[in-house]
């Protein structure tokens, strides 16, 4: 495996829930040496934001991990030693907050003028940017829950795809920067938005609306409706309860569908060789579907599809779908700790010709796990380092006086 591409490059992350750790995680699984920077009273009842469960196992991979009393003179030092000689900063403290902590944009860039600053907030510039927001609420309020749920009954996604997706798109603008700051030497701020990351998302249906003229119907109630987009694209059940996602994209797939699914008087049918004819007797059609499936097991359906050219997927949970042959290739997972539990996690989603993703470091089940280490690296001493865990400035399992959460 050839090095990482961003190898060498020093992150200092300020992160909590999800958006901040994502950004983290991408940094670190691309190579870069992060340094998550938590209070010292992490994983106590008073700080949710930094529970260890699961999702704090996942998106806190592949870094370092120092407990550091910000509040404290000492403390505040310790942050800046490692701002000075970081690359990026990261953070997704509510707006204002860095600024009340010493550690803004503004005094970050006279310390660090190369500096990339990633900060991630509810809003932009604009009249609510001084407001907090998070992922459910910056999904209802952009119109994606509208689009994702019933009529009259908006759903968030299943996933955290806004924190994720700003996380995301905030990096995208950092690795920007940074390559901008080969030619210029300058960092910049750059800041993504939850959001303006929701509204990113449904851009699509905005366009269509207007290109229309029309209302944007929920995409299940569109899914349904007498001659939608596409006839076919919709949840069958098979044999046990459990269901299968078929797509019907082409005139083709149609014809090669009806073979596989034992509805040969119908391939050839006139009035259903295109998707409009096939629109117009949905009902019928999804009635003979149903019944060619019911009495199949889902494996069968999708292999047999899958061999026909038709678009198809099984309906798996997050734990079913750890036992797909494609997951459990080589590569698809990297081994996590879990809460001292052994798991396996999904990589970054992409693929390079010259390296692959590993696992360098597990999420910090300690608040602190690598608090000497990092000290040491910034030149403090061990008499140093004791005495800032006496006075509860740092917290590190190895030096006497560390303070432990509350329970």
């Amino acid at each position: 495996m050839n090095k990482l591409p961003l190898q060498g490059m020093r992150v200092v992350e300020f992160g909590q829930i999800i958006s901040g750790p994502t950004a983290g995680l991408i940094f670190g699984d691309m190579g870069a040496d992060v340094i998550k920077v938590e209070p010292i009273d992490a994983g106590s009842p008073s700080r949710p934001n930094n529970l260890r469960n699961g999702s704090f196992f996942y998106f806190n991979r592949n870094k370092r991990g120092i407990a550091l009393n910000i509040a404290t003179p000492e403390g505040l030092e310790v942050a800046l030693r490692l701002v000075k000689r970081a690359d990026i900063l990261i953070e997704n403290m509510a707006p204002g907050t860095m600024d009340r902590l010493g550690l803004g944009y503004v005094k970050m860039r006279e310390l660090n003028p190369g500096l990339v600053y990633c900060s991630i907030k509810g809003y932009l510039t604009g009249p609510y940017q001084s407001r907090t927001l998070m992922d459910e609420p910056g999904q209802m309020a952009a119109g994606l829950a509208y689009m994702t749920g019933l009529p009259d009954q908006p759903l968030r996604a299943g996933a955290s795809v806004v924190d994720i997706g700003a996380a995301t798109y905030a990096v995208i603008g950092a690795m920007a920067a940074l390559l901008e700051r080969k030619t210029t030497g300058k960092g910049q701020h750059i800041t993504g938005g939850l959001f303006e990351t929701a509204l990113f998302y449904v851009g699509q249906h905005m366009s269509n609306a207007q290109l229309s003229g029309e209302e944007p119907l929920p995409m299940s109630t569109a899914r349904t409706a007498k001659g939608g987009r596409t006839a076919i694209y919709d949840l069958f059940k098979c044999k046990g309860g459990k269901q299968v996602f078929i797509g019907i994209m082409s005139d083709p797939q149609w014809v090669r569908a009806c073979g596989v699914l034992g509805m040969e008087d119908l391939a050839h049918d006139p009035a259903l060789k295109y998707n409009a004819g096939r629109g117009e007797q949905r009902e019928m059609l999804m009635a003979r579907i149903s019944k060619a499936v019911a009495e199949r097991e889902v494996k069968d359906v999708v292999d047999a599809l899958v061999q026909a050219g038709v678009t198809v997927a099984p309906v798996n949970t997050p734990v079913s779908v750890m036992q797909d042959q494609h997951v459990n290739a080589d590569g698809r997972l990297l081994p996590a700790q879990i809460g001292g539990k052994p798991g396996r996690l999904p990589p970054l989603p992409y693929e390079s010709s010259e390296y692959q993703f590993a696992l360098h470091h597990h999420a910090p089940a300690a608040p602190g796990r690598d608090t000497s280490e990092i000290l040491s690296e910034l030149g403090y001493s061990g008499s140093e380092m004791a005495a800032l865990a006496r006075k509860a400035v740092v917290r590190a399992p190895d030096l006497p006086g560390a303070s432990e959460p509350s329970t």
